[in-house]
């Protein structure tokens, strides 16, 4: 009897957190399907940059090599368009909550933070998974197949690399609190940083020994490594796959956690100081 009043507990938890986010994430799609104009152009502009890093990919790969090349530069950007889409969306979307002084009543209520940071990026990260899909079809029928070595392993590696992401994204949201107006260049100065020493769109062989290193020390490199390797072939470059899947997924069970924690104390810290709605 315990038990059963114990499993309908979480039954129902599971389900007010469920309708909670529900919520949230909704108004995140009405948001951003207002702006039409805006909703259309991003298609275009994801599906324009991508098609740009292939064509480079291409001209720059030996002929004998061009399915790799172009497979290693639109794997990268897969990963890299994840990240960028995170990284500005929940830090951009506190920011004009700030603005419009919203943010400080929404953290008012008993709300979930992890709900209410992952509601954010939801809307975006269905269209940006629409993007892909779209440019995936559209590039394979200009420059023929790209190499699909191991899809189901690579669809599973590219769902940890995402919470690897969102962990990276919801710990920059308190940042973006703190820091406030700063959060443009910091999200700008982060973004290009793991671009270059994650090795987004190149082979980490390229890197200078000390950034190699450094490399090596954040989680999302072997999640880049991991995932375009996967999908062309080849072993990875940093450690053997065993190791790096083991990375890949013990990080994204952990980083979206201390990311949360982080927001959380951010927010309280706010709270107590009473500068939540300041911008």
């Amino acid at each position: 009897m315990t038990s059963l009043s114990f499993n309908q507990e979480q039954l129902g938890g599971l389900r007010l957190w469920w309708n909670e986010f529900g919520c949230m994430a909704k108004k995140e799609f009405i948001v951003l399907s207002r702006y039409k104009f805006s909703f259309i152009l991003s298609f275009f502009q994801i599906f324009f940059i991508m098609f740009i890093f292939t064509v480079a990919a291409l001209i720059l790969t030996p002929p004998d090599k061009t399915d790799y090349g172009v497979g290693f530069m639109f794997y990268s950007f897969i990963l890299f368009i994840y990240l960028s889409t995170a990284l500005w969306d929940i830090g951009n979307s506190l920011r004009e909550e700030q603005y419009q002084g919203t943010l400080e009543s929404l953290f008012m209520t008993p709300i979930s933070y992890f709900s209410t940071l992952l509601s954010r990026i939801f809307a975006n990260l269905v269209w940006t998974s629409v993007n892909v899909m779209a440019c995936f079809f559209f590039m394979t029928l200009v420059f023929g197949e790209f190499s699909l070595i191991n899809v189901g392993l690579g669809l599973i590696i590219l769902i940890l690399s995402l919470f690897v992401c969102f962990g990276i994204a919801f710990g920059f949201a308190g940042l973006a609190l703190r820091y406030k107006e700063s959060m443009n260049i910091l999200t700008n100065f982060l973004q290009f940083i793991l671009m270059i020493v994650c090795a987004m769109f190149f082979p980490f062989s390229a890197l200078p020994e000390i950034v190699e290193i450094l490399a090596r020390i954040i989680p999302l490199s072997y999640c880049v490594d991991l995932f375009r390797t996967t999908m062309i072939g080849g072993a990875p470059e940093l450690l053997p796959f065993e190791l790096e899947f083991v990375i890949v997924m013990l990080s994204a069970l952990i980083l979206p956690l201390l990311g949360v924690l982080y927001f959380q104390s951010t927010v309280q810290k706010a709270k107590h100081e009473g500068n939540l709605a300041e911008y």
